[in-house]
């Protein structure tokens, strides 16, 4: 449904199958997000897409459609402002996902106009203006060591150089996935010409991660991602152990986990993703907050994420300080399909251009929009 020249929400479930996908925390074949179009009286239209993960936020497709009906519902139809909008649900609960859909809708229809604190969305960048220089990293990790060593050869084909390796899926298949891409590229992360992260999703036992970080020593490995599903302040208790920097991911959820992680400086790096962390405001703030405290960070993703996300996270990269890393705009290379006229996704070697025209610089197919998702409401004034 079209919603007339008053304030409408329109909220959709969509299922796109992609290419599977495995981790510590789960095994994918279908990316499923909720996207939103908000439109204001006389206004334009703004698209938003969250992909929840129950694991990462608590959030869920069901949850987020809840507060988006009953928390986000109420401050458009008021005419809030941007820095208005709730950042938690009655209780403190975390709808960062939530908040992410509607920050991106927002930040789409009243770029143009200036309008709904969409310009200042970015903490004082203004309107994106920069290029986008750090290059796409390659993620890997299968059961399958031999599909792992497929998927490297072919990222490297195309010119990738930073690879994340996904551990956690048991002790020999984590061996044996180390192993193969080390014979791969093992000499060009001595020389630097390739780096090599790991994220295990939570899959070791507290107990067990300062040896085990010792051990990924050898293979050149520059620092491990969320060891174990702890808060803030336990993983910087914990890298106060290790020999190699920890990567706070599902540890790093709002400004209080950021100022919990400060203690320790560089020895826990932060892995920022705009699902995760409540949208283009929030995690804008949080990649200022890095930079300005010396600490690396990683603008990342949700795997499955459609071409609203990938434009939302270039539009982010403009405005912010250089990450060490970018995980995402991986588009048609795991997804079967997309929402957008143009499907995004990374160049030649993970280059990143910048799109052109305002808000997100992406037009939503309604096509393929049909064809990939389910109407769950239509809110009008």
């Amino acid at each position: 449904m079209v919603p007339g020249d008053g304030t409408a929400m329109e909220i959709y479930r969509t299922a796109i199958p992609m290419r599977r996908f495995e981790h510590a925390a789960a095994i994918r074949q279908c990316a499923e997000a909720i996207v939103v179009r908000v439109r204001r009286s006389g206004g334009p239209a703004g698209w938003g897409e969250t992909l929840p993960r129950d694991y990462v936020t608590g959030e869920t497709l069901d949850t987020v459609v809840g507060d988006l009906q009953d928390v986000f519902w109420p401050a458009v139809r008021q005419g809030r402002m941007i820095g208005e909008i709730p950042t938690a649900a009655a209780g403190g609960r975390c709808i960062n996902a939530a908040e992410c859909a509607i920050d991106l809708a927002w930040f789409d229809a009243w770029w143009e106009a200036g309008e709904g604190g969409a310009t200042e969305s970015l903490e004082g960048c203004g309107r994106p203006v920069g290029g986008i220089t750090t290059r796409v990293s390659g993620v890997l990790g299968s059961t399958d060591p031999a599909r792992t060593a497929r998927a490297l050869r072919l990222m490297r084909w195309y010119g990738l150089d930073d690879f994340k390796l996904k551990l956690g899926l048991g002790a020999a298949v984590d061996r044996e996935n180390l192993r193969v891409v080390s014979e791969k590229i093992a000499r060009s992360v001595r020389r630097g010409r390739c780096t090599l992260r790991v994220d295990v999703n939570g899959g070791w036992p507290p107990d067990e991660v300062p040896q085990r970080v010792a051990d990924l020593k050898r293979y050149g490995v520059c620092v491990v991602e969320q060891p174990v599903y702890c808060g803030a302040g336990e993983l910087a208790e914990l890298a106060r152990r290790c020999e190699l920097p920890l990567m706070a991911d599902e540890s790093l959820l709002s400004d209080t986990d950021a100022r919990a992680l400060l203690g320790v400086g560089a020895k826990v790096w932060w892995n920022i993703r705009l699902s995760k962390n409540g949208g283009l405001r929030r995690s804008a703030r949080l990649c200022r907050m890095a930079a300005a405290n010396g600490i690396p960070f990683v603008v990342g993703c949700m795997v499955g994420e459609s071409s609203i996300l990938s434009a939302a996270q270039r539009r982010l990269l403009q405005c912010v300080p250089l990450p060490r890393f970018v995980e995402g705009n991986y588009g048609r290379f795991l997804l079967s399909d997309d929402l957008t006229r143009r499907s995004l996704r990374f160049g030649y070697g993970g280059r990143l251009k910048v799109l052109k025209g305002t808000g997100l610089g992406i037009e939503v197919d309604a096509s393929r929009l049909a064809r990939c998702s389910n109407s769950v409401a239509t809110l009008e004034e």
